[in-house]
C-alpha cells in the first residue's frame, strides 16, 4: 500500500516538531513504527537542510565539552524550554540532570585521584593477584603430584622407615 507524498510529509513534520512520541504519531497515522522510521531516515538522507546537529545521537555519544555546553545553554531555561531543546537534540531532561551531577562530582574530585588513575591502580592490583594465584595453583599441583608419587612408591616398595 503506497502513501502519498503529502501524507508522508505531514507525518514527518509531526515527528520533527517533537510534541508527541513516534509511537503515538505512527498509531494516529495508521502505520507501523518501522515504516515511520524508514520515512524519517529517507527524509534525513535526501534533505540537505537537516543539519548534522539535529540528527539523533545517543546521550553517551556526547563529549564532555558538548555536555557542559548543553548544561550552560539550558541552565537559564524553563522546564518547558528545556523539554523542547532536549527533543530537538534527541535527549531527555534526565540526561541533563545526570550530566550536571557528573560535572559537580568531577569538579569535587582531587586532581591526583581521577577515575582513570584509580582504574589503572585496580587493574595493576588485579594483575598481581592473578599472577600470585597462578603461582599458588602451580605449587598446589606440584604438591599433589608428589603426594601421589609417594603413595605409589609406598605401595610398590612398602612403607619407608625414614619418617
Amino acid at each position: 500500500m503506497g502513501y502519498s507524498f503529502e501524507i508522508r510529509e505531514s507525518v514527518i513534520k509531526k515527528v520533527l516538531v517533537g510534541n508527541k512520541t513516534r509511537e503515538s504519531i505512527a498509531r494516529e497515522a495508521g502505520i507501523s513504527r518501522s515504516t515511520l522510521n524508514c520515512w524519517i531516515n529517507d527524509y534525513k538522507s535526501r534533505d540537505d537542510s537537516v543539519s548534522s546537529e539535529s540528527k539523533e545521537r545517543r546521550p553517551y555519544d556526547w563529549s564532555v565539552t558538548e555536555r557542559i555546553e548543553a548544561l550552560m545553554t539550558t541552565g537559564a531555561m524553563s522546564d518547558e524550554e528545556k523539554g523542547c531543546w532536549c527533543r530537538q537534540k534527541g535527549i531527555f531532561m534526565h540526561h541533563l540532570e545526570e550530566w550536571k551531577k557528573e560535572a559537580i562530582n568531577g569538579a569535587n574530585m582531587k586532581p591526583s585521584m581521577s577515575v582513570y588513575s584509580e582504574n589503572r591502580d585496580l587493574k595493576k592490583e588485579n594483575a598481581a593477584l592473578k599472577k600470585e594465584l597462578q603461582r599458588k595453583e602451580k605449587a598446589l599441583a606440584e604438591t599433589a603430584a608428589l603426594l601421589v608419587l609417594k603413595k605409589k612408591a609406598d605401595c610398590i616398595w612398602g612403607e619407608s622407615k625414614e619418617g
